[in-house]
Formats: structure tokens, C-alpha cells, sequence
């Protein structure tokens, strides 16, 4: 199911919405061509709007605006939780550099900031993050070897199971109620926080605090070159709109099931994804 749902989004986001948009065009050219060509004209047309630094910093502006960063982290931010938990970003897959399996860009990012508010707080860390498509370790376990081995930072909590932002939430909270932690900063992008925030305030148990990081980081630079497709505005136009087909789709699988967030990671394999 996962997987599944992985692929549905690829083919409604762009680029893969403009191939579907072309794929559409070629079985309508035997039969209208004046179809196929307002079709390819779209698909030319959203590929350049959606290619537009401007275009997607326009789609973010509003994902991590509630959550603004926190101050420079020290001691006084103490106060105010009792734990860090630091969501997966991904991985890099076999770095030959690293002898196999690290974890990616956006996950390293995470880490150092848990790692500076940890070195500030002195807070415990829970990591958490599965290996959802069958890979041999879990994304959480290479978080703690970076945060042990490359920051110093002892991770108390290692969460394994979680395959999706839903389930980080769920299973994260499981380990903490255990341990009588009832408030936490929450790290990740400031992009991704809506979800997250969103995730962790329905698994209930929590008070959440917003660590985010990145915020305000892609701006429009105010030249000629906002206004140029490139591959960084089609990378920021996609996260932008990804972040939010799934925020809309986990309201509404929410909004349609009955049963606790527990019972629906509880049920057989393949009965329910997010």
C-alpha cells in the first residue's frame, strides 16, 4: 500500500503530472489534434510556471509560517520540554564513502540542530524512522550512529517501525509515554512541519513544541533569475505541493476512519498506509 501511494503521488506532482499530461496528448493526437495540443500546450506551460524559483517559493510561503525558528538555542529553552524528537529526512542509499547506507541531505540537517539543542538544553533525543522499503537498517539506526559518532550526542529513544510521518508520530509517542515524557521539541523542515505537527497533535499524548529548521531559507534572491525555470524552482514547486496533497490526504483518511491511530497501525499488513 505504501508504495502504492508513494507511486499515485510521483504521477500527480510534477515533473510526473507533465508526463501523464503528454502521455494524454499522444492517445488523443489519431483523434483530435486540436485536443492534443491543448493538452501539450498546458504541459509546456505548467512545466515552465512550476519551474520558476518564484513559483515555488510562492507554493511554500504559508507550509512553515506558523512555525517560526527558535531562538538561538540555550540553556532558558530548557524550561520549556522535556525531550528531542528528530524526524527522518531519508537516506543515501550504499555510500561507498561511508561503506554502505547514511543517512541523506536533509536528515544531516536535522541532526545537527538536534545536536546543537541538546549540547544547549541538555534534553534526551528519540530518533525516529523505519526502513519502509524493506532496506536493511533502519533509517533511525543511521541517525544515532551519526549523532554518536560524528556530533557526541547520546541517543536515548531509537524508534524503528515508523514508515511514514503518521507512524514516526504514533510510535514516538508509544516510547515516551513509557517514560513519562509529556512535552518535546519537535525537528524537522520547516516545510515538512505542517504535516508533522499535524501528525503528532492527532497521536495525542504530546505537547509539541516546533524545532524547525530552514525557516525562511528559500527566498526570492529579487533578480531576473526567479523568474528563469530552473531545477531548483521545480524542486521547491514539487516539496511545496507534495507537503500539501498530504496534509489534504491524511485529514481526510482521518476524517473517513473510525478506529484509534493505534488500531489502525495495530491492523494486518497492507490494511492501512499513511
Amino acid at each position: 500500500m505504501l508504495t502504492f501511494t508513494k507511486t499515485v503521488g510521483t504521477f500527480l506532482l510534477p515533473p510526473g503530472i507533465v508526463i501523464v499530461l503528454g502521455f494524454l496528448a499522444l492517445l488523443l493526437l489519431p483523434r483530435s489534434r486540436l485536443a492534443a495540443g491543448v493538452l501539450i500546450g498546458s504541459a509546456t506551460l505548467a512545466l515552465y510556471v512550476l519551474s520558476l524559483p518564484v513559483t515555488g517559493i510562492a507554493l511554500q510561503q504559508g507550509l512553515g509560517s506558523a512555525f517560526p525558528a527558535l531562538p538561538t538555542p540555550d540553556a532558558a529553552l530548557r524550561a520549556r520540554a522535556d525531550a528531542i524528537v528528530v524526524l527522518g529526512g531519508g537516506r543515501d542509499v550504499a555510500a561507498p564513502e561511508y561503506g554502505g547506507d547514511t543517512v541523506g541531505a536533509a536528515t544531516l540537517e536535522r541532526l545537527r540542530y538536534a545536536a546543537r539543542l541538546h549540547r544547549a538544553t541538555g534534553l534526551p533525543v528519540l530518533v525516529t524512522g523505519g526502513a519502509p522499503f524493506g532496506e536493511l537498517v533502519a533509517e533511525a539506526e543511521l541517525m544515532q550512529r551519526v549523532l554518536t559518532e560524528d556530533f557526541r550526542v547520546p541517543v536515548r529513544w531509537v524508534e524503528r517501525r515508523a514508515r511514514t510521518t503518521f507512524e514516526n508520530a504514533v510510535y514516538a509517542r508509544a516510547m515516551l509515554d513509557a517514560a513519562g515524557i509529556r512535552r518535546v521539541y519537535l525537528v524537522t523542515h520547516a516545510w515538512h512541519m505542517p504535516r508533522a505537527a499535524w501528525a503528532f497533535e492527532r497521536a495525542g499524548g504530546l505537547e509539541i513544541r516546533a524545532a524547525p529548521v530552514g525557516s525562511g531559507r528559500d527566498e526570492a534572491s529579487g533578480t531576473v533569475l526567479d523568474w528563469l525555470p530552473s531545477a531548483r524552482g521545480l524542486a521547491l514547486s514539487s516539496r511545496a505541493l507534495r507537503e500539501r496533497l498530504a496534509l489534504v490526504w491524511y485529514r481526510w483518511r482521518d476524517r473517513f476512519e473510525e478506529t484509534t491511530p493505534t488500531a489502525r497501525l495495530d491492523a494486518p499488513a497492507g490494511a492501512t498506509s499513511r
